[in-house]
């Protein structure tokens, strides 16, 4: 019913191959990775996202037995919960043999944010005087540049930030992606599938069209680069300290470069999906908690659009695509990232905020 299709200005779209009668099934989308919001951890299951609040679900992630024989405390894994002691085996069975390893990092992380809340590197304001530079339009010297400042500032790893509450979560869907890569490399690879942010996220920070070459001056890069980018760079460096906390009874990843963790976190941004409290209606209110979010390579293909033609439906962990109304031959099939029920104004401030694009849907150009 549904081809992907290279759209003028739009990149990669779902477009229908024949017509499609209105409540038709078009799509039901598996997660490659999720997580909980760290606000609602007690209370939503690590697997289908039943929500409980205000009682925690009752069955643990970790047994005290296996505490015990990693020598450590149950509270590092106190809020890692499921709702059904079969919501745990099927999240078990889905890592096989790696479920160790992803528990393993999610307690390292546990561990290096309590030990480094309190650490903060101060970043340089100013700009060294330099000749030679380059142009931010230029993919391939941008990225060129990018890789350089990635390199020169990460290799000692001793970079810190103000760590938040939404930087956690972060960092658990990046480790249960790299857990992943470990046991299922074809599901993994369907990430590459989805538009790499990054270069579009430099160029909203960054405010000159012209970008200063820099040879391996740290200071140099941390006075040009954005806080916000700095702060992805600091993340990045937390993981990794976390990644190689000496124990050797807990399971750990193999060294993690800052290329992989940038390709999960880039096309995290605008790409994953919010895990929404289910309420009585089908759209998403403001009574609704975000309980997490998720990575859903086949729905990425959905663009936006402010009057959609398709609704997205959450069961459990996974979405459902259906047809709002009659859909023709040839037309795309969207959805609406949120809620449309606003100005147009309101509505492309907020998508341009979060998903880094000015709406030019139908409803958009004729209310503008």
């Amino acid at each position: 019913m549904l081809e992907i299709t290279r759209l003028p200005n739009k990149g990669r779209a779902y477009v229908a191959t024949t017509d499609i009668p209105q409540d038709t099934l078009l799509c039901i989308s598996e997660p490659l990775a999720t997580t909980v919001s760290q606000e609602w951890t007690p209370e939503t299951c690590m697997w289908c996202f039943h929500f409980s609040y205000p009682k925690k679900q009752k069955v643990k992630a970790v047994t005290e037995d296996q505490c015990k024989q990693w020598n450590i405390s149950m509270r590092y894994f106190k809020d890692f919960l499921f709702c059904s002691d079969r919501c745990k085996q099927l999240c078990i069975n889905s890592f096989d043999h790696h479920w160790n390893t992803l528990l393993g990092i999610y307690y390292r992380i546990e561990l290096e944010f309590l030990h480094e809340n309190n650490s903060l590197t101060i970043k340089k304001d100013s700009v060294p005087s330099i000749d030679k530079s380059i142009d931010i339009k230029d993919d391939h010297a941008l990225s060129t540049w990018l890789n350089h400042a990635w390199d020169c500032i990460t290799k000692d790893v001793d970079l810190y930030k103000e760590l938040d509450e939404v930087d956690k979560p972060m960092l658990r869907l990046i480790a249960t992606c790299l857990v992943k890569q470990l046991q299922d490399s074809a599901q993994f690879e369907s990430l590459f599938d989805i538009q790499d942010n990054e270069l579009t996220y430099f160029r909203q920070l960054y405010q000159n069209h012209q970008l200063p070459i820099v040879q391996d001056n740290k200071e140099a890069y941390l006075s040009i680069l954005p806080q916000s980018l700095v702060d992805v760079m600091a993340l990045y460096c937390t993981f990794i300290r976390a990644c190689r906390y000496k124990n050797n009874r807990i399971p750990t990843l193999p060294h993690v470069h800052h290329t992989i963790f940038r390709s999960i976190y880039f096309r995290e941004r605008a790409n994953s999906f919010g895990l929404w409290e289910n309420g009585e209606q089908e759209e998403i209110t403001d009574d609704l908690e975000l309980l997490g979010y998720g990575i859903y390579p086949s729905a990425v293909y959905f663009n936006h659009s402010c009057d959609p033609n398709v609704l997205k439906k959450r069961d459990g962990r996974t979405f459902k695509f259906i047809s709002k109304r009659y859909i023709r031959k040839g037309e795309e099939a969207c959805i609406s990232y949120g809620q449309v029920d606003d100005t147009v104004e309101n509505r492309r401030s907020r998508l341009w905020e979060h998903y880094h694009f000015i709406c030019q849907c139908s409803r958009c150009l004729k209310e503008q």
